[in-house]
């Protein structure tokens, strides 16, 4: 037997069927997002850019020098202008992860994009940004950076008994100054293409060839970082203090705290002019202050420090690492490509 239904009644489950639908579909859309914020991006930068870094800002320069801690100097060279920013940071990451993941050590790495929109959603960047990360890609493609270091240090004298004759070296300990410099080129070579077809203006085929030494240099000396936290914090300064806090947790032993004093702190991170006001110190200590609370606030929430309340530095204590080589909780930044 046959059940009638009423148009009414047959409209009201059509209605109800709609509603539980368009709700499925909200919830189904909700545990998507809530799933994407959960996803954890790893990503490298060089270790030796956490203690001497890019400019924070366009200095329209061919050359640009940085000092940063344990005697170590920065040289940035380019024919045209050297990278910079939070952009040129954000590209030296992508860069770096590309050489660390190579399976070829010490060898040139080959990167190709098909579409400008493809780097960027590597990076994870909304399409707006695409000018400003073309702009970086010709500031590294000819760029190079060279670095020299200075350390001294006690050591025992018969380590050295090869530098002495008829054995006649120090019997005690003497001052061993080392030095060290290197001069690395970021690439080989970038190619891409850019095609107008009278109407709108497109980029891509991307190629860009890592030198050898740039890419053996990573896979030597890479820290592993949360990219996606590195992303979101907005400014130039921020990112560098996260990146040295993540590398240098590694060096920290557990209750035996390491304290930075405030002139190292601005010299490495923000330093001040020569000819600058003598009050451009304490403004400059008191940003990075600011930056380090909100690190600890928003993007590394498990870091352990104390701001000395005398204004003298800082204490660093051993902290939990963010983020591991091969970290499981990660995605590679190269995975979604």
């Amino acid at each position: 037997m046959k059940t009638e239904i009423s148009a009414e009644t047959e409209k009201e489950n059509t209605a109800d069927t709609e509603v539980i639908s368009i709700e499925q579909t909200f919830d189904a859309m909700f545990a998507l997002e809530a799933t994407r914020e959960k996803t954890k991006v790893l990503g490298y930068i060089p270790s030796f850019f956490t203690t001497a870094s890019l400019p924070f800002r366009n200095v329209n320069k061919q050359v640009f020098v940085r000092k940063g801690s344990n005697g170590i100097t920065l040289t940035l060279t380019s024919p045209k202008n050297v990278p910079f920013g939070k952009y040129g940071r954000l590209l030296l990451s992508v860069l770096t992860t590309h050489a660390v993941l190579s399976r070829a050590k010490n060898e040139a790495v080959f990167i190709e994009y098909s579409t400008l929109a493809e780097l960027l959603k590597e990076m994870q960047l909304p399409k707006q940004r695409g000018k400003d990360i073309r702009e970086q890609l010709e500031c590294f493609s000819n760029a190079a950076f060279a670095f020299e270091q200075k350390v001294t240090e006690s050591k025992a004298g018969y380590l050295f008994a090869d530098m002495y004759e008829n054995g006649n070296y120090p019997k005690k300990d003497v001052i061993v100054t080392t030095r060290s410099t290197g001069n690395i080129r970021f690439t080989e070579g970038v190619q891409y293409q850019e095609i107008d077809d009278g109407q709108d203006v497109k980029f891509g085929r991307f190629k860009i060839i890592l030198s050898a030494e740039f890419a053996g240099f990573c896979q030597r000396h890479a820290v592993p970082i949360d990219y996606t936290v590195y992303k979101e914090i907005s400014s130039a300064s921020g990112k560098d203090l996260y990146a040295w806090l993540v590398y240098r947790n590694n060096g920290i032993e557990q209750n035996k705290p390491v304290f930075i004093p405030r002139k190292n702190l601005v010299e490495q991170f923000m330093p001040v002019e020569e000819n600058a006001n003598r009050s451009q110190e304490s403004v400059n200590y008191s940003r990075l202050i600011d930056e380090l609370k909100l690190i600890k606030e928003k993007y590394y929430p498990e870091v352990k420090f104390d701001i000395k309340s005398d204004g003298t530095g800082v204490m660093l204590y051993k902290s939990p690492t963010p983020v591991l080589k091969d970290d499981t909780r990660y995605a590679l930044i190269t995975a979604n490509i």
